[in-house]
């Protein structure tokens, strides 16, 4: 058996578990602790909304309290608030995840401060580039301002910075350019010993013995060990972290420890400064998101904040839509048409209806075409459902100029959505489609096809190959207005659509229900109307006519009455909306047995969302990744938006598709700006639609229904190894896969990315047993044109077309070149020894680190440790050593 070599782990930071103040409000041992989802919300408010009123993009009184601003920015555009607070809360839980992420990543324990403000500077980087790229990822960027964050707020709560400064923030830490003040020798003493039990609460409160240079705490479970005590003193050593969380606490550090996590004493032997450390950090989050001097406020643009905050609002312009109509498109013209009618439905008789609607088609070798610009929404639906496919060709088409002559007819602060299969003919005039859409502040949307004009195609002329052109107008003018690529193919342009509407057209619209209707079911369905409720909205797709569907209230029918209408009618949907209803419970009544789906949606100003937790191995909840466990606990989240006074919110209704319901009462929990509230529950079930319901002040029973149902599943994915991507070098990822259903199954599972940066073997054939696992990796290159990469896996039973699974990640491609580590020599190997066992030997190791830019840091699996020649310039020696067993 030879030494396992420590250059793996020099180029990877292993895992450990990161402390630093608890996750959430729910999990603390302490009612008052403060957590990571307390400072990361409240700071979010005061920096977003310091950046409304230093952008001017809303006026105040002096009186008005900086957590409000958001709230009066968006007045009674409730959709609009809700999607601020989507994007708040995934920072949120991008701060709490990184708790217990396997991904590499470097908190501010063990003395390791250095490394961690070194960490949050390499992350400002990688912002500011996705930041300042053709297509921005603001998912990954708010990810990465998580990992920061977490970061950051860990150095308060783990170091002594507070114990010598109270709660001032430490301005240089993660800061570009800034040096770090001394930080505590490792030959260096930092605390003596205390009470680590919490039962003499104020024992620790004097245990340091530095004041004028930074350490923090060492704990139980880190790679990162503290170093035999030197001195004489043997009541005195390392800091320790602390607390019940670190049982082998003066083993090698001083007795006791120095964390702040909480308001626990048997958890935080500095619980007395908790208050302390919560404010400093928060203040310091502010300055990182929106200091004028040192926050990333100066490394992306005003439209970009507004993309990664979702301060989107409500607004009254035009929808343009250009299309290529040439030959070529014929494969997906039909996906492109009902994409655009879907945008078109969603909108109709609500608040989000634009003023007017354009449609503008392009050629080649006609230029553009003006179709029509009106008013009405069914003429449009109309005029797309009869775009004709002609001409082409070639493979370039003239798509500025449809641009242009789109940006030309439409109102200011207009979207257009922009469909093709082709690259730019006319690409020198990007430039001036960029002018048109800046002067008109255009939201561009461009949807291109995955591979543009990649196959060959036989015309009646012959045989012709389309070149594959590059695709330089469309990033230039996507950057140079702040537009938004989306790369499809036809399978995925209905989700992306969905998606997009959600995101583009904030309004106050809810789901009040959604259900099927089979052959067999009664013909009347009840569903509920409050006193919030305006513009209800029915939405019947399997109904021949509106003549198949009667809506009633206690009073009788109201199809026929003056606020009723029908907005739209085809062979396969009707669309009836009422304004201004009474309160009451109404009545659907179906004609015939055609089988129905369902949508029931309304204007008001109540709303809510939720996420779905799972308890990890610390005790603490996390947000699933992906689709919850059949047979799994889980705790749901929910918060709702705008409850007035006398509004009760009572319980959640979870619905299968049997039509089995669960009903379950919900816990109101504290919350700074919403109502919060959980519920803990075991999903049994293949679906659920979720549900909320309780009574208004008039006694009415009021409903909302979200539109993303739980799908739990069989299999479970856990990501066990993500690469740090370097371009030109291979990453490895790695999952297990668990199959945690009753019967043996064989799994088949498929990797696909956006950029076609997969190499190698992207299809997997995996037979599991129940309750068995296996394993599967999977490479991808980095390439140097582009910072991002998202690779997809699907996952299906072997057989079967349907994807049992699907997860997302997004990987941040490094310009940098990837280091690479040389082992220069093995003093001894256990295969030189006469000795049956290894246990401990001693085992010395000297290797050399070379990289181009900048290593931040390295690490070893636990119980290594390293003496280096420098961590900031290239080459770096290292005698790495280890004492097996003890």
């Amino acid at each position: 058996m030879t030494i396992l070599k420590s250059c793996i782990w020099m180029l990877i930071l292993g895992y450990h578990p990161s402390e630093g103040f608890q996750s959430d409000s729910t999990t603390g041992s302490a009612y008052y602790t403060k957590h990571h989802a307390d400072i990361t919300g409240f700071a979010i408010r005061i920096a977003v909304g310091r950046f409304l009123t230093d952008n001017n993009l809303i006026v105040l009184d002096d009186e008005t309290d900086v957590t409000s601003i958001v709230s009066h920015f968006f007045g009674d555009d409730s959709d609009g608030y809700e999607k601020f607070v989507e994007k708040q809360n995934e920072i949120v839980e991008n701060v709490k995840n990184q708790e217990r992420s396997k991904e590499a990543h470097i908190h501010c324990n063990s003395e390791q401060i250095e490394l961690a403000h070194n960490h949050v500077i390499k992350i400002r980087g990688q912002i500011k580039k996705i930041a300042q790229s053709a297509e921005p990822n603001f998912s990954l960027i708010r990810q990465l301002i998580g990992k920061c964050l977490f970061t950051i707020q860990a150095f308060y709560s783990g170091s002594n910075w507070v114990e010598m400064n109270g709660d001032e923030v430490y301005t240089d830490f993660g800061v570009p350019n800034k040096t770090l003040m001394d930080i505590a020798g490792v030959t260096l003493d930092t605390c003596q010993d205390c009470d680590n039990s919490g039962k003499n609460e104020s024992s620790c409160k004097n245990n340091l013995l530095v004041n004028d240079m930074l350490t923090s705490g060492y704990q139980t479970g880190q790679d990162v060990q503290p170093p035999y005590k030197t001195s004489g003193d043997i009541d005195q050593g390392k800091c320790g972290f602390g607390g019940r969380n670190d049982p082998e606490n003066g083993y090698r550090t001083a007795i006791g420890g120095i964390n702040k996590d909480s308001l626990d004493p048997k958890y935080s032997p500095h619980h007395h400064l908790h208050y302390q450390a919560f404010y400093a950090a928060r203040n310091a989050t502010v300055q990182f998101l929106i200091d004028t001097q040192s926050g990333i406020i100066n490394e992306v643009n005003i439209d970009t904040f507004i993309q990664i905050f979702g301060l989107l609002k409500r607004y009254k312009a035009s929808f343009g839509f250009v299309i290529d109509d040439t030959s070529s498109m014929g494969a997906i013209i039909a996906q492109v048409q009902k994409a655009c009618i879907d945008i078109m439905t969603n909108v109709l008789g609500t608040v989000n209806a634009p003023s007017n609607y354009i449609l503008v088609t392009f050629n080649d070798p006609v230029k553009h075409v003006h179709r029509l610009t009106t008013e009405h929404g069914l003429d449009m639906i109309s005029a797309l459902e009869n775009v004709i496919l002609e001409g082409g060709g070639d493979c370039p088409e003239y798509a500025m100029s449809g641009l242009q002559k789109a940006i030309e007819l439409c109102r200011e602060k207009s979207t257009i959505f922009f469909f093709t299969d082709a690259p730019a003919k006319d690409e020198a005039d990007a430039q001036t489609v960029i002018d048109a859409a800046n002067e008109k502040n255009i939201d561009l949307r461009l949807f291109l096809k995955d591979s543009l004009c990649a196959r060959r195609k036989k015309r009646e002329t012959g045989d012709r190959i389309k070149r594959d052109a590059e695709q330089d107008a469309y990033s230039l003018v996507a950057a140079g207005t702040g537009g938004t690529i989306y790369r499809f193919s036809t399978v995925e342009l209905g989700d992306i659509i969905r998606q997009i509407s959600k995101e583009l057209f904030p309004s106050a619209t809810v789901t009040v229900d959604i259900f099927e209707v089979e052959e067999h079911d009664d013909n009347s369905m009840v569903f509920p109307v409050d006193n919030m409720l305006n513009n209800v909205r029915i939405t019947v797709i399997g109904a021949n006519s509106s003549n198949d569907v009667d809506v009633a209230s206690e009073f009788g029918s109201v199809i026929t009455a003056e606020n009723t209408s029908v907005l739209f009618e085809s062979p396969a949907k009707v669309i009836v909306t009422i304004l201004n209803p009474k309160p009451g419970t109404y009545s659907l009544m179906r004609t015939g047995n055609n089988h129905w789906t369902v949508n029931i949606t309304a204007q008001t100003s109540v709303d809510f969302h939720y996420v779905i937790t799972e308890e990890a191995n610390d005790g603490q909840l996390y947000k699933v990744s992906g689709n919850p466990v059949v047979g799994g606990n889980y705790t749901l989240y929910f918060t709702v938006f705008n409850l007035p006074a006398g509004m009760k919110t009572s319980s959640v209704r979870l619905k299968t598709r049997n039509s089995t319901t669960n009903y379950l009462n919900l816990t109101l929990i504290s919350g700074e700006f919403d109502s919060k509230y959980f519920v803990s529950t075991t999903l049994i079930a293949d679906h659920y639609d979720v549900s909320i319901y309780g009574i208004d002040d008039s006694g009415t029973t009021w409903m909302r229904t979200s539109p993303n149902s739980i799908s739990p599943v069989t299999i479970k994915l856990k990501l066990t190894s993500m690469p740090d991507l370097y371009m030109n070098a291979v990453g490895n990822v790695s999952y297990i896969l668990e199959n945690k259903g009753s019967e043996n199954e064989t799994f088949v599972i498929d990797v696909t990315d956006d950029r076609g940066l997969l190499t190698g073997n992207t299809r997997f054939t995996r037979l599991i047993n129940s309750n068995g696992f296996a394993e599967i990796t999977f490479q991808i290159q980095g390439s140097s044109l582009n910072n991002t990469v998202t690779y997809t896996l699907t996952i299906r039973e072997h057989g079967s077309a349907s994807i049992v699974l699907r997860e997302s990640q997004i990987l941040y491609i490094s310009p940098d070149i990837a280091p690479s580590c040389t082992v220069e020599q093995l003093v001894r190997t256990c295969d030189d020894l006469d000795i049956t066992s290894c246990s401990g030997v001693t085992w010395n190791e000297q290797a050399t680190i070379t990289f181009a830019t900048e290593l931040s840091s390295f690490s070893g699996s636990k119980g290594w440790s390293f003496e280096t020649s420098s961590v900031h310039s290239s080459p770096i020696k290292i005698n790495a050593s280890r004492s097996i067993g003890r």
